[in-house]
């Protein structure tokens, strides 16, 4: 077990220096599958937040109604906000509150640091608030309930022509079922499906008491706060 969680917790870390650092970024290996995720000049947008802030569900709803469009998204690095930005890409940045957040990706796997993991919260919108003028950000309710608006702000923002319609029960029913279907796919346990579930809820709730009395968490829900009063 120590040596598990020794072994996650390095390759959680190199990852997250990795998307932070823009030499180290360029290192990051991509398989032939993932390679388009990565931000470059040619991507029409890009779609980024930290884990388990409905990056999955967005990405997906926001491609069932621009499936031409080139989105560079879930590399949770605030590298692909950065560049993004610095190419003039349209980007929207995801959001939500820390200790929901986080509590996912705890939920997800047990092994992770509890510190590490809210200082990776931290880190992350720390470097995305540079370009904060740069950016749509959206909230998990606005991300999840209303996509649509969304969507509208960032035509707004930039001028450009994506579409999307007010998501029903029926597409918001399609989309999980992709993601389970993907879940099934790769074999993988209940709680990991990016939706919401009884196993995870489950789970979370022993989560959710042992971060709220976390010392970095005030931090991290200050930083939160700041980005809802862009």
């Amino acid at each position: 077990m120590i040596t598990k969680r020794l072994i996650k917790n390095t390759k959680y870390r190199t990852g997250h220096i990795m998307g932070r650092h823009e030499i180290l970024f360029q290192l990051i290996p991509f398989s032939k599958e993932n390679k388009w995720k990565k931000v470059s000049p040619e991507k029409d947008i890009c779609i980024e937040g930290f884990p388990r802030s409905a990056n999955s569900f967005f990405s997906k709803v926001f491609r069932l109604y621009n499936p031409t469009a080139k989105a560079a998204h879930h590399m949770h690095a605030p590298l692909q906000v950065t560049k993004a930005v610095a190419y003039g890409i349209p980007c929207v940045v995801l959001i939500r509150n820390p200790i929901d957040a986080i509590a996912s990706v705890l939920v997800v796997d047990r092994t992770l640091s509890t510190r590490f993991a809210i200082q990776s919260y931290i880190n992350f919108y720390e470097r995305v608030w540079s370009v904060r003028d740069g950016i749509v950000v959206s909230d998990f309710k606005d991300t999840t309930k209303s996509p649509h608006r969304v969507v509208e702000r960032v035509n707004q923002r930039y001028g450009t022509s994506f579409y999307m319609e007010p998501v029903t029960p029926e597409i918001q029913n399609t989309i999980f079922n992709q993601l389970k279907e993907t879940q099934k796919q790769l074999n993988q346990p209940e709680h990991l499906v990016a939706i919401p579930t009884e196993a995870k809820a489950r789970i979370k709730q022993d989560v959710l008491r042992e971060l709220a009395d976390h010392p970095l968490l005030p931090n991290a829900t200050l930083l939160y706060q700041r980005f809802l009063e862009i």
